[in-house]
């Protein structure tokens, strides 16, 4: 009997960074290792990535890190692993050419060797373990799922998937090979539940034909659509109607140029040079067509500086009908909602399509339920989504014929162990997770403290104080500046300054003092201390406001002179 372990290092009751740990006799396989992005309120955060500590501290146990696609939910954070850990990872072709970008892009060396590409079908052996990897019909051509061979039975594990009965070559699942997995009898079936609140099948409401079918035959006007670089099943649709209407494609985004070049894309939509224009080539024609694209909030950050008119490269005219062909993303919202106003403010034509005409090609309740009864799984583990969503793909994994029994919803750091009757107990011990911040090249140094104090200089702003005294008398020997940024606007006249000024003046009197029969009492870090807990005292008395307050105190040579005044600076 095999010892059998499921493990969340992340994914659970959050949307993004989906990342997950199959233990078999203690070996590790890792499922996908995605990234997610921060509400607008994190400041300077650019992305959230799970804790590694896990993976670091059992690296030696790890034969490999499979993926689904290369969408940033699910390997966003492949760069970063790879950074800490020599480890493996099976993709196929385009996920391969994607990460490989984003090594560069991240400066992560000699880890090129690192990518195995494995097709539809593959088996990768590790012993009594294999791993074979099937396609699923998802918004990422030749998308995987994979199956776990144990001696205890399969453990399927989905990826991103949907059920669809006119299915393109490179968006297909192969029915037949599925049912073939599952008469080797499945343990346990580890499905998508993010978006199990949607009632009935996904298909069709993941096609845009229909809404850009109109603005694509009015070539007396330029075409702009906007969406997430992991929309490719949109960049099919897109190019194969302007492909049809004879209109020629400008891309805008370094990963979807990647895409695009791409084997997979070039060759299934058979693409010629004479299809793609450079960026200048559409500011320049009467009928292009820009694919504008960004991951997250950076697509939003695109339009609305080329809406404000900052962008070097794209200019909006009345000439032109924008798209917004991405509905907005979980936590987005608001975000999504501004840019559609500032568009708005263009002289363009704008067009938004809504999650109520467009769904995510993830799968809804009905997938969900259809899949679980392909598999005929002895017990069903949702993944990926808020709780309310694993409680809709509870219901369905149900009505598919899952004994309710069977089916476990876990958090983040449980261990979830799974029998070979397809029993599921969550053991005693855990995983420690986190949400870890990467700023920047910067991964993990951002911690609760900083990002607290960038909302402090957000709302309440800073105050700077300057002096200087001797270093053998201690006396002031300088003027004391005050400089606020964000704060109040006052004058070396107001009484919130002079009221300031007099508490610094009597602290350093104060130690000045002290110093004279204990030379030890005077400690310039205890000063600012309690010069910064005045300060803000006073400020939020006077002011409702609460400041970082910073204290400069240089001890310098020279000669006491009385000030004549103090400076006081605002902005």
């Amino acid at each position: 009997m095999a010892d059998i372990k499921f493990m969340a290092l992340g994914g659970q009751d959050e949307r993004g960074k989906n990342i997950f740990v199959i233990s078999v006799n203690d070996n590790l396989y890792i499922f996908d290792a995605g990234i997610k992005f921060p509400e607008r309120s994190v400041l300077g955060i650019d992305v959230i990535i799970p804790n590694f500590e896990y993976l670091k501290a059992n690296s030696k146990k790890i034969k490999g890190i499979f993926l689904s696609n290369p969408s940033s939910n699910n390997s966003g954070a492949i760069s970063y692993i790879l950074r800490e850990i020599d480890v493996p990872v099976y993709c196929n072709e385009l996920t391969t050419t994607i990460l490989k970008y984003r090594n560069m892009k991240y400066r992560i060396k000699n880890r090129e060797n690192n990518f195995k590409i494995i097709n539809d079908k593959d088996i990768v052996s590790f012993g009594d373990v294999k791993i074979e990897a099937f396609r699923t019909t998802a918004a990422f051509p030749e998308s995987f799922g994979f199956a776990i061979h144990t001696e205890d039975g399969v453990i399927v594990y989905a990826g991103d998937y949907i059920i669809d009965g006119n299915e393109q070559s490179y968006f297909s699942t192969d029915m037949n090979h599925l049912n073939q997995i599952s008469q080797k009898g499945v343990l346990a079936f580890i499905s998508d539940a993010e978006y199990a609140s949607r009632i009935g099948y996904t298909v069709p409401n993941h096609r845009i034909d229909k809404f850009i079918s109109a603005p694509m035959k009015d070539k007396k006007r330029r075409l702009i659509l906007g969406m997430f670089e992991e929309d490719v099943f949109k960049l099919f649709e897109i190019i194969k109607q302007a492909k049809a209407n004879e209109r020629k494609i400008a891309v805008y985004g370094k990963t979807i140029t990647k895409v695009v070049e791409s084997k997979v894309i070039q060759e299934s939509l058979q693409i010629s040079s004479k299809d793609i224009i450079s960026i200048e080539e559409f500011m320049k024609s009467e009928d292009g067509i820009l694919l504008l694209t960004g991951a997250g909030d950076l697509l939003y950050t695109r339009l609305a500086k080329i809406a404000a008119g900052n962008d070097d490269k794209v200019e909006f005219t009345e000439n032109d009908t924008i798209i917004l062909a991405t509905p907005p993303a979980a936590g987005v919202e608001k975000r999504h909602a501004e840019i559609l106003d500032e568009l708005a403010r263009t002289n363009a034509k704008l067009v938004s399509l809504s999650d109520k005409n467009i769904w995510s090609m993830r799968a809804s309740y009905e997938d969900i339920k259809l899949m679980t009864r392909i598999m005929k799984p002895k017990s069903f583990i949702p993944i990926k989504g808020l709780y309310k969503d694993f409680l809709n793909a509870e219901r369905a994994a149900i009505e598919a014929g899952v004994d309710k029994r069977n089916i476990q919803l876990i958090n983040n750091g449980q261990i979830l162990k799974i029998s070979k009757e397809g029993k599921l107990v969550i053991a005693s011990d855990s995983i420690k997770t986190a949400d870890v911040y990467v700023d920047g090249i910067g991964v993990g140094d951002i911690g609760a403290v900083v990002l607290n104090e960038r909302k402090q200089l957000a709302t309440d702003g800073a105050v700077i104080i300057g002096a200087n005294v001797n270093n053998k008398t201690k006396e002031l020997i300088s003027l004391i500046d005050i400089q606020m940024r964000g704060v109040i606007y006052i004058t070396e006249e107001n009484a919130i300054f002079k009221l300031m000024q007099k508490q610094i003046i009597d602290i350093l009197e104060k130690y000045k003092n002290e110093a004279t029969s204990n030379p030890n009492a005077y400690d310039l870090n205890v000063i600012k201390k309690e010069i910064v807990s005045r300060i803000r005292t006073t400020l939020k008395q006077e002011t409702g406001k609460q400041p970082i307050v910073l204290v400069i105190i240089n001890e310098l040579d020279g000669s006491f002179f009385e000030p004549k005044s103090n400076k006081i600076k605002n902005s």
